[in-house]
């Protein structure tokens, strides 16, 4: 968008435009990247039943050149959980935190912290330190939306979980292709290597999800049956990953080493037990503030720009196609097949 008009309209429609929209004037004041959806405020205390929230310092700046605050970001989570809770359910859950915004001072919490509410349930997991001790850690697990605006209350901004729930953490719920361009190539790159990976699965009769990253990649997702191992995962993803290299080593590269990358990085090795990625729909940490968002595949083509996926349009696309990442947790399918055609 480039201009900006003051219009008068009735609501809303389902598919996301103003119904009976009158134009008043233009506003020749204000630049498109101020431009965001109205939400509803979020209120300091929210209540489910018996259990209370209180939210904190919701005028905070988190995107300062965007005028985007931490009850921005809460709002928006609260908007979003109806589709976005059931991908982190039951899964342990990272806490990064960024209590001073997007570009301020962050950490990772994988203990759950003493204060965090009692109805949040806590999954504990077998752990070592860096020197061998052997220790546990109680994973918070996100299961509903009042625990997912717990989180959000606590500076977590994106949302970092398992591939695998808290009852089976041994079996993963999906592999994961993790599309990252090197320096010097860019997402019309990321695009091309996305549709080498579909083909390769449909060829392997493998439904695929694809999402943006909310950063410079793209997620594909392939939803499984909890029957493989990560040593399974992983070896089926890098089988895939180490035949595309080979046979396009222009433009897709296995290295890990960045100074030595050339073209996309198509990463197997996300694919790991206690290994996170962020949620779907989850907001990124950027300029902007992008979201990982779900695509359809008719969608990865060349011009499509990540940049363009923000909190107010993954609302947009939730309202009118609903979660297009729901699929993603239909994992029925066997990676037998594959792998004994790929051996």
């Amino acid at each position: 968008p480039r201009l900006v008009a003051e219009v008068e309209f009735a609501e809303w429609t389902r598919e996301s435009r103003l119904r009976a929209p009158v134009y008043l004037r233009s506003r020749e004041d204000k630049a498109t990247s101020e431009i965001r959806r109205e939400r509803a405020p979020v209120s300091p205390v929210v209540k489910r039943g018996r259990r209370e929230l209180r939210l904190s310092n919701l005028d905070k700046p988190f995107w300062p050149e965007e005028g985007i605050t931490k009850g921005d970001l809460i709002a928006y989570y609260r908007d979003v959980a109806a589709v976005l809770v059931p991908h982190l359910r039951g899964r342990p859950f990272t806490m990064k935190r960024y209590p001073d915004g997007w570009q301020g001072k962050n950490f990772f919490q994988k203990q759950s912290p003493s204060h965090m509410p009692s109805w949040i349930r806590r999954s504990p997991f077998p752990a070592s330190t860096r020197e061998g001790e052997k220790k546990v850690i109680d994973y918070a697990l996100v299961d509903d939306e009042l625990a997912l605006l717990w989180m959000a209350n606590m500076g977590c901004i994106d949302l970092h979980t398992w591939a695998s729930r808290a009852d089976r953490p041994e079996r993963p719920d999906w592999v994961m292709f993790d599309l990252d361009p090197a320096e010097g190539s860019g997402f019309g790159e990321v695009i091309e290597v996305a549709l080498l990976v579909k083909q390769t699965l449909d060829l392997l009769e493998l439904e695929s999800f694809p999402k943006t990253s909310g950063f410079r990649g793209i997620h594909v997702i392939v939803p499984i049956a909890r029957r493989h191992s990560f040593a399974d995962v992983r070896e089926f993803a890098g089988i895939v990953a180490g035949a595309l290299a080979r046979a396009h080593p222009e433009l897709v590269t296995t290295e890990w080493a960045k100074e030595k990358r050339r073209g996309v990085l198509v990463d197997a090795n996300q694919n790991g037990l206690g290994k996170t990625n962020a949620s779907v729909y989850s907001v990124r940490p950027r300029a902007g503030a992008p979201v990982s968002t779900p695509l359809l595949w008719d969608e990865v083509v060349p011009g499509l720009d990540p940049a363009t996926f923000t909190m107010d349009a993954a609302l947009d696309r939730v309202a009118r196609d609903g979660d297009l990442f729901a699929g993603a947790l239909a994992g029925k399918q066997s990676l037998v097949k594959a792998l004994r055609t790929l051996r």
